[in-house]
């Protein structure tokens, strides 16, 4: 009975902390999203033990060439994402994810900590689970609020999702990101009008969205269409034939030509030193400084100076030209005339220097991507079709960053599509992209269908040629006895012994090349990264002998017990950086966790 007693006491105490965190997030909210936050399983790991990337060599895929090294993570991307808080935070450009949009079929489970020992696989989410959304939601936050950290300054975040969740998503993602970061909000038809999922459905739905914030909107510039500047306007000749009369307008030096004292002739074919005709009227007599002034000060002129004129206008125009030309109304009831323009200085060296000059063009948020998600079943040389997304509309997304050499995140990867558009992208422009995938393996997902798609695309299948990059595989793991707070001197020395794969993932130098008891060497095409992880003084000696001997730029992290740089010891040594750990480590985690 006393058994009993002490159960029930534990729940009653359980869901008096659940109210007063409903009733503090009521409080501070005036206007948001409000729902259940459900514990999820894997806090019982973060909470114990501390987490690490670790490669599985035989796993990498070498290809001999300088091109370049991509990351894929297998794991719970919870923890994947804490690792990458060290060893990305502020360097990723752009991120792109899919999760699971939680239909109530499409395999979303939640590990309801609270519940797990009875369903120690996870808790199904059908469509009318009373926690439906606070499930998700809860899955969601947490792994978006710590990928927000990842995020350069101009960093772009785009999430695809159907309506099942859209509007919690966007509530949350507002108050994450900042309302006023959502740059747009695209519409993707994803399938044929003509092409019925089930006939017993009263509607049917072709559209799914995908959700777009910057870190900073005032910072992200986007990557706009392009079009080349059309010549063919400019067809335009004026002869001036009189003197004209000389007038004061605006303040505005103006020649007065009567009809009889002008020609204007137009060319068939455009020519960089001619002249395009703009009708002055409607949206142009505001918006444009020549329709500002031709409604000002010309509109009514012929009252004064009769029809058919030419205005030789000094002091507007970007053209290079010193003066703008403007024709006054023909017809007596007519109020219009035109006024016309040479090429923009701009656009004129341009088109001298390269031969041609691009404009851009306003990025729309409608895209019709329903036939390439109808012959998705052949990208990648894979048999995975639950939510697959096709490389053309995932090339689209990525290349809103202007970015060619951007790093791309994906940590719902799937099948691996974002990797295989990243290394297509670069095979179009010749960019440098480096992708960092992370996927847990439930239902083989990662073993039998992301690595195997990525290692088609890299190394070819089929008749499809690979691109020839290289791919570094990495597991999440758990090391210590203890979490951040409670962590003991055993769990800092082991955390500084089994940090060497993710000290060389944050530096980018991906390749061990030497190792010991005592130290590892990694590299790439440009630099090193030294990791001395003992306290063994002669060793430590021969550690920085070795150093020396390194020629390209070398990071060098130094275990030390609090914050000592072990500076002096590298002084004569050009080109090296000295950090610390595993203490740098821990405050990441820690900032993570909100503990302490």
């Amino acid at each position: 009975m006393a058994e009993k007693l002490e159960i029930s006491k534990s729940k009653v105490e359980e869901l008096q902390k659940e109210i007063a965190k409903l009733k503090n997030s009521i409080k501070k909210k005036k206007f948001g999203l409000v729902w259940m936050d459900v514990p999820e399983a894997f806090e019982d790991d973060v909470e114990n033990k501390l987490p690490i990337l670790r490669e599985i060599p035989e796993k990498a895929i070498i290809n001999d060439n300088d091109k370049t090294t991509h990351i894929l993570i297998e794991g719970d991307n919870y923890h994947a994402l804490t690792c990458l808080n060290y060893t990305h935070k502020g360097k990723i450009d752009v991120i792109y994810i899919d999760p699971p949009y939680n239909t109530g079929n499409d395999g979303f489970s939640y590990k309801d900590k609270r519940i797990i020992d009875k369903f120690p696989d996870g808790t199904t989410v059908p469509k009318d689970h009373p926690y439906r959304h606070s499930y998700w939601l809860s899955f969601m936050k947490k792994r978006l609020e710590i990928a927000k950290n990842l995020l350069k300054p101009d960093g772009l975040i785009l999430i695809s999702i159907d309506d099942n969740e859209f509007s919690q998503l966007k509530l949350m993602c507002d108050e994450l990101f900042g309302e006023n970061n959502l740059l747009d909000i695209f519409y993707i038809q994803v399938r044929y009008a003509e092409k019925s999922l089930n006939e017993k459905d009263d509607f049917q739905k072709l559209i799914e969205l995908v959700l777009i914030y910057s870190k900073n909107k005032h910072i992200f510039k986007p990557n706009k269409p392009k079009e080349e500047y059309d010549l063919n306007k400019f067809r335009f000749r004026i002869k001036e034939k009189g003197k004209g009369k000389e007038l004061i307008l605006g303040g505005k030096k103006v020649i007065l030509f009567s009809k009889d004292e002008y020609d204007i002739t137009e060319e068939v074919v455009g020519n960089i030193d001619l002249l395009k005709a703009t009708w002055a009227t409607g949206s142009v007599l505001k918006g444009n400084t020549s329709g500002k002034f031709f409604h000002s000060y010309l509109e009514n002129r012929k009252k004064i100076d009769g029809l058919g004129n030419l205005y030789k206008v000094y002091g507007i125009g970007e053209d290079g030209l010193g003066f703008r030309y403007f024709t006054g109304p023909k017809r007596k009831n007519a109020t219009k005339g035109l006024f016309y323009s040479g090429i923009p200085n701009e656009r004129r060296s341009e088109i001298k220097q390269y031969g041609k000059s691009s404009k851009e063009k306003p990025i729309i948020n409608f895209y019709d991507y329903s036939a390439d998600f109808g012959n998705i079943r052949h990208e990648g040389g894979v048999g995975f079709r639950a939510g697959k997304k096709p490389i053309k509309m995932l090339k689209h997304l990525i290349n809103l960053h202007k970015n060619e050499n951007a790093i791309v995140l994906d940590f719902f990867s799937g099948s691996g599509s974002t990797g295989h558009a990243v290394l297509d992208l670069n095979n179009i422009d010749k960019g440098n992209r480096q992708f960092i995938l992370c996927t847990d393996d439930e239902e083989s997902i990662c073993t039998d269908i992301c690595y195997p798609r990525i290692r088609n695309v890299l190394k070819g299948w089929n008749n499809n040629e690979g691109y020839g990059d290289s791919l570094k595989y990495y597991k999440t793991d758990f090391i210590g006895e203890n979490n951040v707070i409670n962590a003991t001197d055993q769990d800092k020395i082991e955390l500084a012994h089994q940090a060497g794969d993710l000290l060389a993932i944050a530096e980018n130098t991906l390749y061990k090349v030497k190792e010991n008891g005592f130290w590892q060497v990694f590299e790439n095409n440009e630099r090193y990264t030294a990791v001395y992880f003992r306290e063994e003084l002669d060793e430590f000696n021969k550690f920085v002998s070795m150093v020396e001997k390194l020629e390209c730029p070398v990071t060098v992290y130094i275990f030390s017990w609090g914050d000592e740089e072990f500076i002096e010891e590298f002084e004569h040594i050009n080109e090296v950086k000295v950090k610390t750990i595993p203490q740098p480590i821990l405050e990441i985690y820690k900032s993570i966790y909100n503990l302490g």
